[in-house]
């Protein structure tokens, strides 16, 4: 069982829009080498809104159509590119929770262009291309940062 994070707004002419990962080892090794060239930050998972109050009749598919679920989609969608800091100092790079679950998070392509900044920093600094990114990651983040982000799910 794996995770899939895409580029849901980039073109079709783009060629890397797309990576899989295993959940345990695969998330793990990635979110550590991330951490490490500091591309990434151990963050808190921000609470969910609740939806106990919602049932099929507020959506029509995965639409929503009634002010309930509007409102806890909107919600949903402002959770889910939290950037983890809950008042703290904003840290640069992707937080750590929006990789280690397939939870629907928006990693902005703020955080991605941070994230590339700094990988470039460290590589100049001598550090090592890290095994956990294979030859896609670094080229996935590329096409994130110009297209708005990506979706982990």
């Amino acid at each position: 069982m794996g995770y899939e994070m895409h580029v849901p707004s980039a073109p079709d002419f783009e060629t890397t829009t797309r990576i899989e990962r295993g959940f345990a080892h695969g998330t793990t090794s990635l979110c550590q080498a991330m951490a490490e060239l500091d591309m990434a930050h151990p963050s808190p998972v921000p609470d969910f809104p609740a939806s106990d109050h919602l049932d099929r009749h507020d959506f029509d598919g995965e639409q929503p159509v009634t002010d309930r679920a509007r409102a806890y989609m909107q919600a949903l969608t402002q959770v889910q590119a939290d950037h983890g800091t809950h008042g703290a100092a904003r840290l640069p790079g992707i937080p750590w929770h929006k990789l280690a679950s397939g939870d629907g998070w928006h990693v902005t392509g703020d955080e991605c262009a941070e994230a590339l900044a700094a990988y470039e920093i460290a590589l100049a600094a001598g550090a090592d291309h890290p095994a956990a990114f294979a030859d896609d990651v670094i080229p996935f983040l590329r096409t994130a940062a110009r297209y708005g982000g990506f979706r982990v799910h």
